[in-house]
């Protein structure tokens, strides 16, 4: 059984409770519930959230301006969200840091509405990056995007000099790094714009990569299963599949799916008989800035994008048929080809930086060399989990299979990296300041040892731990927080929240059950506090009746923090 709650929306969610917990300020609430809605991709209900917290704050919040902006970019009105933008840095004020970011969203945004070299937006853009470095002339990402600018504009040596700066920042990313180094190298890279680095294995274990691909047309189809536009367009997909079979083409479905059976259940019932992959891990979505769905995307036979389009129109087919047809007819360019093929620069810096998270929706290997520490630091033993960190027993049920904490461990440390780079993607002007707790899994068990902690089985139960201020829980915040997961996971609340003793210890506790293509799930949400941790509690089950069952365990919990 596949992820059921994503782990980045766990952590929103453990967030928007503190934040419940501690503020009462409207606006705030506003804020969080769109954050929510965002991270289920419900973008219109986001969008009336944000709008609501503008009303709210009398129109003066510029992060409520910024916030508008990235979803109406991601609705496809660049339009609106430039003038959002523009608000955003009025009524930003002083602070530099919100007016530099409502900047660098501007530049990002009139780049990719830019077009040839001589293209006004361009040279808008170039006066928005400016401006941030005004703001702060050491942010390196500034840097990184006015070479790129630059370059587009065929200034070449302007261009190269930001680069060389970007690429001279200690702080720079090192994916970045690389990039940048392959641009300086040939700035054809930024007029060209190439597909960005990406290797996976599909549903039918066909290896794919930029480079296994060159040579071919390449449709790549950016979907999900829970996007209505994505289904309407089944036809369309197996009419181009059809029309270029035995020509060097090829589609390649790549799912925003979560819910790995669900996702094969449908591609086997829709005869979706062209090459598929589930993105779990969302590297290829990150890689390719996938914000809307359907996202499609044409690569030529150099690896080049030719055409890009997100949401569904009767003009679809037309387009996406011209846009291949140009692709078949046009010769490979030798300089795109070497462009293409060329590896970073022998002198790039970032072979002595960390290397990215492998792309691999497998448990990683734990490192049994590095001790574990802290609230990780759990021991199994004779069906008993404890955690000294914690203070916390737990007899979890017989003959249920306990995940090793080294292996939660390392899906920690990929989660963790994973929900920064989804921070900094949206927000990179907090590259060099980012801090925030991510939830960690410190237990995860299951009847037939099934899942791994982020992919779950049933029945199961999951412990997440993540640092709280708090000194106790409040029930009418907690029923707030769960209304909202509600709505967002598309889920139905069958228990509204309540609050018990187990063993003197406070809990918390709301039930859901949803249904999905092929499995009805029921599910309790449970939180208590030990420690200086909010705990998380996910329980798992396929029916009322064994949700209830693996509850009752919960009895054997003791927690015996110390006293103040």
């Amino acid at each position: 059984m596949a992820r059921v709650i994503l782990f980045l929306l766990l952590s929103l969610l453990t967030s928007f409770s503190r934040a419940a917990q501690d503020s009462s300020d409207p606006v705030s609430q506003a804020l969080s519930q769109g954050d929510l809605y965002q991270s289920k991709r419900k973008y219109e209900l986001a969008l009336d959230a944000y709008h609501k917290a503008d009303k709210l704050s009398h129109h003066s919040s510029p992060v409520c301006y910024l916030k508008i902006s990235a979803v109406e970019r991601k609705l496809g009105d660049f339009s609106s969200a430039l003038d959002d933008a523009k608000r955003a840095v009025k009524a930003a004020g002083d602070n530099k840091s919100v007016a530099l970011q409502a900047h660098l969203l501007r530049a990002t945004l009139l780049t990719q509405m830019a077009g040839k070299p001589t293209d006004k937006k361009l040279k808008e853009a170039e006066e928005e990056l400016r401006q941030a470095l005004v703001l702060d002339s050491t942010f390196p990402i500034t840097h990184y995007n006015l070479g790129v600018v630059l370059l587009k504009q065929e200034r070449d040596a302007d261009g190269i000099a930001e680069l060389n700066i970007f690429v001279g920042s200690p702080s720079a990313d090192s994916a970045t790094v690389s990039e940048a180094r392959r641009i300086i190298a040939n700035p054809i890279r930024v007029r060209a714009p190439f597909a960005p680095e990406f290797s996976f294995t599909t549903h039918e274990n066909q290896n794919v990569s930029n480079a296994g691909l060159r040579g071919k047309v390449v449709l790549l189809d950016f979907w999900g299963t829970w996007c209505p536009p994505c289904r309407e367009s089944l036809p369309i997909l197996r009419n181009l599949n059809k029309k270029y079979a035995g020509k060097p083409f090829q589609l390649i479905g790549v799912s925003s799916d979560d819910d790995e059976d669900v996702w094969k259940t449908f591609i086997a019932a829709q005869h979706m008989d062209w090459s598929e992959y589930i993105d779990l891990s969302e590297q290829v979505l990150q890689a390719f800035k996938i914000e809307s769905f359907p996202t499609y995307i044409v690569l030529d036979k150099d690896g080049v994008i030719r055409f890009r389009q997100s949401g569904l129109s009767d003009s679809t087919q037309g387009e996406l048929e011209d846009a291949v047809n140009k692709a078949l007819k046009r010769e490979s360019n030798p300089k795109l080809a070497a462009a293409a093929a060329a590896a970073p620069p022998a002198s790039d810096a970032s072979a002595s930086r960390p290397a990215p998270p492998a792309r691999n929706t497998e448990t990683p290997a734990a490192d049994s060399s590095t001790p574990l520490f802290g609230v990780e630091a759990g021991t199994i033993s004779g069906g008993v989990y404890k955690n000294d960190a914690l203070s916390i027993s737990y007899e979890f049920p017989r003959g249920w299979l306990a995940a090793q904490p080294e292996s939660l461990h390392a899906l920690n440390d990929r989660s963790e990296a994973a929900a920064k780079a989804a921070v900094l993607q949206q927000h990179p002007e907090l590259a060099d300041s980012l801090r925030f707790s991510v939830p960690k899994i410190v237990f995860y068990a299951s009847r037939k040892g099934e899942g791994d902690g982020q992919r779950l089985g049933l029945p199961s139960l999951r412990i997440s731990a993540v640092p709280s201020r708090l000194d106790s829980l409040r029930l009418g915040n907690f029923q707030q927080m769960m209304d909202h997961l509600a709505v967002a996971s598309a889920s139905k609340l069958s228990a509204p929240a309540s609050e018990y003793l187990v063993n003197k210890h406070q809990f918390l506790r709301a039930d859901f059950e949803s249904t999905s293509a092929t499995t009805h799930l029921y599910q309790s949400y449970v939180q208590t506090l030990s420690e200086d941790y909010l705990l998380t509690i996910e329980i798992f089950a396929s029916s009322p009746a064994e949700l209830q069952q693996v509850a009752a365990s919960l009895q054997s919990m003791s927690i015996t923090e110390d006293e103040p």
